[in-house]
């Protein structure tokens, strides 16, 4: 059977994320999660916050979530999920594309879709390979890592944050990126979607010994 795919109307999206909140807290790990009204209230009044779903017959499969920075010429995919009963069937990389092909609407002049994603980890604590194989879905649809940014992921669950990587679906034929960019882009994703004021720490263990210009690799 085939899927369908849309764009929550803003109006109806924090109420159509309920559908999905058993797909979401089903996907991530605990340190990834952010409370569920943090995510419908910004549905609800920020109107550069986008819920998209994935459909079959009138059943929510899938979803991803993607912020618009503007003012940086940029797409945020800050998350995607997929029913683990559909996985397996190229749902997600079609999820995938479409949340491009519409971010590129929603974002004039975008350079391309960022996200952080779980650095891989030794086979013995990588259940299943499965940072493994999440980080090669991306990569095999077009991602590129930012070399050397240790970006560390704020966490509202305990004290210590995670090493993530950042990575980029560019939409442009990009080597590399200047680390004043990279530096407003991360501020804006904990200040903007983490709510995360205090981010001087962070950030400093971020940036720490970035050239001027960070590669895409």
């Amino acid at each position: 059977m085939s899927f369908d795919f849309s764009i929550v109307e803003k109006a109806k999206a924090h109420a159509y994320f309920k559908q999905v909140e058993r797909i979401y807290l089903a996907s991530f790990p605990e340190s990834q999660i952010r409370p569920t009204k943090m995510i419908t209230r910004m549905l609800e009044f920020d109107p550069n916050y986008h819920l998209f779903l994935a459909r079959q017959c009138d059943t929510a499969v899938g979803f991803s979530v993607l912020y618009a920075f503007k003012d940086l010429n940029a797409a945020f995919l800050d998350f995607m999920a997929i029913d683990r009963a559909y996985r397996d069937r190229g749902l997600g990389s079609n999820l995938l594309r479409y949340t491009v092909n519409a971010s590129k609407q929603l974002v004039a002049n975008s350079i391309g879709m960022i996200f952080e994603i779980e650095r891989e980890k030794t086979i013995e604590h990588d259940m299943n390979g499965f940072r493994y194989r999440r980080v090669r879905f991306y990569r095999r649809l077009g991602a590129k890592a930012f070399d050397n940014v240790h970006y560390m992921l704020p966490n509202l669950h305990r004290d210590d944050p995670e090493d993530m990587y950042l990575m980029i679906i560019p939409y442009l034929d990009l080597a590399y990126l200047e680390k004043s960019f990279v530096i407003r882009i991360i501020k804006g994703i904990y200040r903007t979607l983490y709510h995360y004021l205090d981010d001087s720490n962070l950030l400093e263990l971020t940036i720490k010994g970035l050239s001027p210009t960070i590669s895409l690799i």
